[in-house]
């Protein structure tokens, strides 16, 4: 039988312009047993009565949603994070079909907190949010026309969660509990500071593109909590004086 790994996802949803989006979302959510719904930065603010007003009752996952200033808050207490883009990008990130990206989370054991990333309505995910996740999500639509909006593809996504969550499956074992998002982030600004006072960015222009690959590279590898603390050690050792 499924294990607890099916335990409802975290939905988030970064800097979404519309309010009437988002009771769309909410909706879709409802539908398929998910209320956990975060906002990154919703452009028309929070609360939104025209969030209420196309939600058509799901009001208790809009009472419910929490509100973030930045994409590393919102992740902190999850372990796994997949992100669902459209566009193929430069960042070296698995990307996996949505039956997959959803049967690789509901399958292992133990279970990780999961979240999972949407963009804003016109121009989706950046590279600096999907360099926080540890897949990228792509939805098998018509290659001719593969244009959703952002309800339907929570709500795609949403239903492929409760079918796969209700299915019998052999688990993929793994020893240890990934670490979550906020154990990766903090190891990753010791490196930063490290880096930084060793003068390992010889150019300043590149250093931002050079974090986004280091924090994609490190998220991808999807540590454990073990493994991040052994990292840490490490780093102190490489920065004894």
């Amino acid at each position: 039988m499924p294990s607890s790994a099916s335990a409802p996802p975290v939905i988030i949803l970064v800097e979404t312009q519309m309010g009437e989006n988002i009771g769309m979302c909410a909706r879709a959510m409802l539908n398929c047993g998910l209320d956990q719904l975060r906002l990154v930065r919703p452009r028309d603010g929070w609360p939104n009565e025209n969030a209420r007003a196309t939600a058509a009752g799901a009001d208790s996952v809009l009472e419910n949603a929490t509100v973030y200033d930045h994409i590393d808050d919102a992740i902190g207490d999850c372990q796994r994070v997949l992100a669902a883009t459209a566009r193929q990008r430069s960042l070296r990130i698995p990307g996996l079909d949505l039956r997959e990206a959803v049967r690789e989370v509901v399958e292992a054991t133990p279970p990780p907190k999961t979240a999972i990333l949407f963009g804003p309505e016109a121009s989706g995910l950046g590279n600096e949010t999907l360099s926080r996740a540890d897949r990228l999500v792509h939805f098998p639509t018509n290659p001719d026309f593969p244009s959703l909006n952002l309800a339907q593809a929570v709500l795609l996504f949403g239903w492929e969660w409760r079918q796969s969550s209700s299915l019998e499956s052999a688990t993929i074992s793994s020893p240890d509990l990934p670490a979550t998002r906020e154990e990766t982030n903090v190891f990753l600004t010791r490196l930063e500071e490290a880096l930084d006072n060793s003068q390992f960015f010889l150019t300043p222009e590149r250093k931002p593109n050079m974090l986004r690959s280091l924090r994609a590279f490190v998220t991808r590898s999807n540590a454990s909590h073990e493994e991040i603390r052994m990292l840490h050690g490490v780093l102190t050792a490489l920065i004894k004086d």
